[in-house]
This record gives structure tokens, sequence and C-alpha cells, in this order.
């Protein structure tokens, strides 16, 4: 997004790259809190996530802002009174104790919390509701995928996988509502599921009896080739 488009309070989609820049992947953290915010964002590399932003640097075209999360550790201070029952040493600085909420079952319970994140590019940021967007050479190798998959079936089985993934399809696109992993997997998931439509198509219209891909009357010379394969 353009720096000046940026509003501090607004909710943003953060597009992490897989290679992180060195200007933010060689940063020293200055505490406990950056270096949790450092490692959720190598968690994050090829992902999206929202971030909520407090601060934006026009300069150095670079957001601050947080995340929502949920957590189920806690810390807890000792008062002087429940150190001195414990019979711990006197220290000028509060005992503190950390651990995990578990419920009567012993789970851990998760708790709303944030995370902060300092000097993010701005060149990261789409707005909310931006659609994931697969490329032109990935939409090519899913489908050579299927292709594969496909070859040496009848048009039964055929039509049985086409059927699945179209119900695969629905399941993740009920994911994807609020998940933004399902909703990058579900494009892949659509273009898997066109495919083997097709390809049911393609047999019911020839009659074929078996899936041949060199006979596909839709596929160029191209098509059959694994397109990230390397080209001699």
């Amino acid at each position: 997004m353009r720096t000046r488009d940026i509003r501090v309070g607004g909710t943003y989609i953060v597009n992490v790259p897989q290679r992180i820049p060195p200007a933010v992947r060689d940063r020293v953290p200055r505490g406990r809190e950056e270096f949790a915010a450092d490692m959720r964002l190598h968690l994050h590399r090829g992902r999206r996530f929202e971030i909520t932003v407090t601060d934006v640097h026009v300069d150095a075209r670079t957001v601050d802002g947080f995340e929502s999360v949920t957590t189920s550790k806690v810390a807890l201070p000792l008062t002087v009174e429940q150190a001195e029952a414990l019979g711990l040493p006197e220290t000028g600085q509060p005992y503190m104790i950390e651990g995990l909420v578990l419920d009567a079952e012993r789970m851990p319970v998760k708790l709303p919390t944030t995370l902060a994140y300092t000097g993010l590019p701005t060149r990261w940021l789409d707005p909310l509701g931006t659609p994931t967007m697969l490329s032109d050479l990935s939409v090519a190798y899913y489908r050579y995928r299927v292709r594969q998959q496909a070859a040496g079936m009848e048009a039964a089985l055929v039509a049985q996988e086409a059927a699945e993934m179209l119900e695969k399809q629905r399941e993740v696109a009920g994911r994807a509502l609020d998940d933004y992993d399902a909703e990058e997997h579900l494009r892949t998931v659509e273009v898997q599921c066109a495919e083997w439509q097709r390809i049911e198509l393609v047999m019911r219209v020839t009659g074929a009896e078996c899936y041949r891909p060199q006979d596909d009357p839709d596929l160029t010379e191209d098509d059959l080739k694994n397109p990230i394969a390397p080209q001699d």
C-alpha cells in the first residue's frame, strides 16, 4: 500500500515474504516482546496476518502495530507477603510465577492478548478483504499435477475424483471465511477442482474410456510439460 493511505487505528493485511529483507531480519531485539514478535514474524513467512496500525513512519515507509493472538501462558508477580510465606530470600525485585492456565480437564485455556511489531514495510500491507491470488505459473503447475494424477484413470474414477474435489472445495471455502491459510489453500483447491471437472467433461464428450493427457483436445504441446521443470 501507499504509505499515505495507511491510517493509525486501521486494520490491514500483512503479506510476509518468504525472504525477509535484511533490514527487518537482522534487527537486534531490544527486549523480550520484540524478540517474540521477530520469532512470530519468521513463522509468518509466505503467509498473511492482520495488524492494527499504531504508528506510521512516513519517511521510513514503515508501520508499527499489533496482532491479536491467543496464549495460555501467564506471568503473575508475587507480593512481598507471598514471597516471605514461601521462604524466598529478599532480593529487592518482585518474584514472578510463569506457567499455563488449564481448565478442569487439564487442557490449555486460550486467553486473548496482542503482539506488537515495529518497522514493518508499508509495501507488505494490503486493505482488508484483498483476495489471495495465484500466479499464472502456479495455476499451470496445479493443473499439470491434476492431469498427471488423472492419467490412466477410467471415466468413472475421474468422475469420483471430481465430485470429491468439489466437496473439498466447499469445505475449505467454509474455513477460508476467517482463516487466511485456508483462503490461500482455497485458491489451489479451486484450480484443482476446475481441472478435474474439465477432464471429466472432456472424457464424456469424446467418449474416452481412459484419460490420456496426450489425447486431450484442450491441451497444447507445452501443456504436457511440467511448467516448473528446467527446460532444455
